[in-house]
């Protein structure tokens, strides 16, 4: 923490990395139907489903995430933001197959679901991955986005943008 960034230089390198997630999200999106993966009308009705049948969960943080969330702020106010990522960067590395923005986009498709084997094995098989993948991968990437801030901001602005999950294309052409 060499100094703090000067608001204005900090918003314009937000701003960026938010445009940069949504073009690795497109990318990786394009790359994985180009792959002949993707998830079909079915798979996208029963994550629909899901996200109907599992609401966020409405019990109150204790004071221990409390305290985390203090310390992940003022972390965020002290950190420099680069106005770009680097996808050779070794932090932003592949975790069991699973690229920041595929995490990324598992995550919002499985969404509270973690304990429903049928959804995990269904998004992950149109993602191309495991379910065994997709374990090491929340272990992997839970800890890489704990650890640093601009990866848990990239990671949280790929989230974010995850609408429309990449669809496979008909086989009939």
């Amino acid at each position: 923490m060499c100094g703090m960034q000067n608001p204005l230089a900090k918003q314009r390198a937000l701003l960026a990395l938010r445009a940069q997630a949504a073009q690795w999200l497109a990318e990786y999106h394009a790359a994985l139907v180009a792959r002949g993966l993707g998830f079909t009308p079915e798979d996208v009705a029963a994550v629909e489903a899901s996200r109907r049948a599992r609401a966020v969960p409405t019990e109150k943080p204790g004071p221990l995430t409390f305290v985390s969330a203090v310390w992940v702020g003022l972390k965020a106010t002290l950190k420099s933001y680069p106005g770009a990522l680097r996808e050779d960067d070794p932090k932003l590395a592949p975790v069991a197959g699973l690229s920041v923005p595929a995490y990324a986009s598992a995550a919002a498709a499985i969404g509270w679901a973690i304990d429903d084997a049928a959804l995990v094995a269904r998004v992950t098989a149109a993602l191309g991955v495991s379910p065994a993948d997709w374990e090491a991968a929340i272990e992997g990437w839970t800890e890489r986005i704990k650890d640093d801030v601009v990866i848990a901001t990239m990671y949280g602005q790929l989230f974010a943008q995850v609408k429309d999950l990449p669809r496979k294309q008909d086989e009939r052409g």
